[in-house]
């Protein structure tokens, strides 16, 4: 048996407390950024590595792809982060 389902009536806002809830801020920093960049850059020159089948290029697209979120980590504890709550 199929349920109808009134849009609208889904959810009682009143009951949400807007000021309890905060901003997660997603890693929208500069740590993060930078880190994701890294990532990035290092699957691309890994993937690139793999279909030239050059070894040198695998070995550093892993390098740089593992770098990333040393480098995010190392960023953030020098104040480029979202600090910690």
């Amino acid at each position: 048996m199929a349920t109808t389902r009134r849009a609208g009536n889904d959810l009682d806002r009143s009951a949400i407390d807007y000021d309890r809830i905060k901003d997660p801020g997603h890693g929208n920093t500069p740590a993060a950024w930078m880190g994701v960049f890294l990532m990035l850059v290092g699957s691309t020159i890994l993937a690139l590595g793999i279909v030239l089948e050059s070894d040198v290029t695998i070995w550093t697209g892993v390098i740089i792809a593992v770098a990333g979120p040393v480098v995010g980590l190392i960023m953030r504890a020098a104040g480029k982060g979202k600090p910690r709550s």
